[in-house]
């Protein structure tokens, strides 16, 4: 109905002034108690029937208003009804609600079967039939720890759900009966076929006996390394001094060569040596909240030192040695920035050079056992991610670039990442290396990329370790105080000094064994 037909059937004419009610007066209306505002207009005595007309209209009106506002309330309240029949909450079984986590292997697991066992952020799928995982109910009285969960290398973990993508954050164990990358070439019968088989000599040997022997006799009398060797056994004897202050770093550093070339504290020529460099380190731990402090100012001796007590704990499984490593492990963990870096300070901004030690420090307690949380491991994935280029094949020191150093750093871990051996990216970082070739200074470059060559393997290997190899024997020092040390000026060398050097040049010729390869098994098959 139109305006224009409402007012002709509904004439509208002023209200009239209402008239108060007589006391007096019996009839008409009836005084209520009632709140006004609830009223409907007063249908009062009428005076005449327009005055009747228009009070019955705004009646009508008034209970227009009342009805509109009623059914508005009643479907909002039906459809609130609805959407809470709806609501179903589900009560899974009580064996389908657990949380996953890896614990501690087993005395009889066999160290073969460790391995990495990642978190994708995504969240946890459901748990397969027969894991071994440990789980723990979700009970409405549990209280969940705050702190990030643990997850151990147990292989068991990498079939817990398929809700899990496994391989994509986890520091793969590779090796055909052996663990890929670990350290059990180091010693045994296995450890002459290996060198053999991967190109060393006699001659590169006996430059390791020499380097081992010049970093023993630079040790201090407290059981540690200075980079400074202006003072203590030295006395100043070397040329070529380093300025870097951490003693933790040049003790993990120096305590490197000799579990390389399988001497321990428990056993070998230098073991007293070895015995001497942990316990140095283990002293010098500074326990927080977050773990061992190993840094003494920057994170590469926190990456330094941890990678020794891992690999040491790794070799002789010394129980008296595992809470130390772990809570160096732990700090490491804590330190990382949220983009997936380290660098000098913790929660740094990321740079590949810190980043490696780092990594190589997990590495090394995932081979050992130890705990390493998976969330870690995948942040650090992403960190490469940030700095690569050509499609992963190269990388950079804190950009997307191509730079030879950090792109041997970055293929390393892409290899302990789970990056497969025919992964196009990978090889086309390989060649890069090669054009590049070995260095004649920077041992900081020579050390990854020959760890990245011998593990690629192939007709690539054999070339670049012939020069490596004879290099560094030919520019051994020969005589006098500095015999069995190198020193090179480059930017790393100027500040680690002859100890810097000697201790990677010693890695880069132990690398036939240091660790095992990830992708040709066949050097072992037959004889480990």
């Amino acid at each position: 109905m139109s305006p224009e037909a409402s007012r002709e059937q509904w004439p509208v004419s002023p209200l009239p002034v209402a008239k108060p009610l007589d006391p007096q007066r019996p009839a008409g209306g009836v005084q209520r108690a009632a709140d006004p505002a609830t009223l409907p207009p007063a249908v009062g005595i009428a005076g005449d029937a327009e005055d009747a007309s228009h009070l019955a209209v705004e009646h009508i009106r008034w209970t227009m208003r009342e009805t509109a506002s009623f059914l508005v309330s009643l479907v909002l309240h039906v459809a609130l009804l609805l959407i809470l029949s709806l609501l179903i909450v589900y009560s899974p079984p009580a064996d389908e609600l657990s949380l996953i986590v890896n614990t501690r292997p087993s005395e009889g697991l066999g160290a073969e079967q460790l391995d990495a066992s990642p978190l994708r952020a995504a969240g946890i799928g459901d748990s397969s039939e027969g894991a071994d995982a440990a789980r723990i109910e979700m009970e409405p009285a549990l209280s969940l720890p705050t702190g990030p969960i643990l997850f151990g290398p147990t292989e068991s973990a990498r079939s817990a759900g398929s809700g899990l993508d496994l391989a994509d954050a986890s520091l793969v164990v590779r090796g055909s009966g052996s663990r890929g990358g670990g350290f059990e070439g180091r010693r045994g019968d296995g450890k002459g076929r290996l060198i053999e088989g991967g190109g060393g000599t006699p001659a590169s040997e006996n430059a390791v006996a020499l380097g081992l022997a010049w970093l023993a006799a630079h040790q201090w009398p407290d059981g540690g390394w200075r980079f400074d060797l202006s003072q203590g056994p030295c006395g100043n004897q070397c040329q070529n001094s380093g300025t870097e202050s951490s003693t933790t770093g040049a003790t993990g550093l120096a305590l490197l060569p000799f579990l390389g070339a399988g001497q321990t504290h428990l056993e070998g020529e230098y073991r007293d040596v070895v015995n001497a460099g942990i316990y140095y380190l283990k002293a010098h731990a500074v326990t927080t909240s977050h773990g061992a402090d190993l840094q003494e100012g920057t994170m590469y001796a926190q990456g330094i030192a941890a990678t020794a007590l891992c690999e040491v704990y790794a070799m002789t499984e010394d129980e008296s040695l595992r809470q130390t490593a772990q809570h160096a492990i732990d700090f490491i963990c804590w330190a990382q920035h949220s983009a997936g870096g380290w660098r000098y300070y913790p929660s740094q901004p990321g740079d590949t050079t810190v980043f490696g030690w780092q990594m190589m420090a997990l590495k090394s307690a995932t081979m050992a056992g130890l705990d390493v949380p998976s969330p870690v491991v995948m942040l650090a994935e992403r960190f490469l991610d940030s700095v690569e280029s050509g499609g992963g094949a190269y990388y950079g020191y804190i950009t997307r670039a191509r730079s030879p150093g950090p792109t041997a750093i970055g293929l390393l871990i892409r290899m302990y990442t789970g990056w497969d051996h025919y992964d196009p990216r990978l090889r086309r970082g390989v060649m890069y290396l090669v054009r590049e070739g070995p260095s004649k200074t920077d041992m900081y470059f020579n050390y990854y990329a020959t760890q990245v060559m011998h593990h690629y393997g192939g007709p690539q290997w054999h070339p670049w370790n012939e020069e490596m190899r004879d290099y560094l024997i030919r520019t051994q020092a020969p005589t006098g105080h500095e015999r069995g040390s190198w020193f090179f000026a480059d930017p790393h060398g100027a500040k680690g000094g002859r100890l810097y050097t000697t201790a990677m040049c010693t890695m880069i010729l132990e690398v036939y064994y240091r660790h095992m390869p990830l992708y040709e098994s066949k050097v072992v098959d037959d004889g480990l």
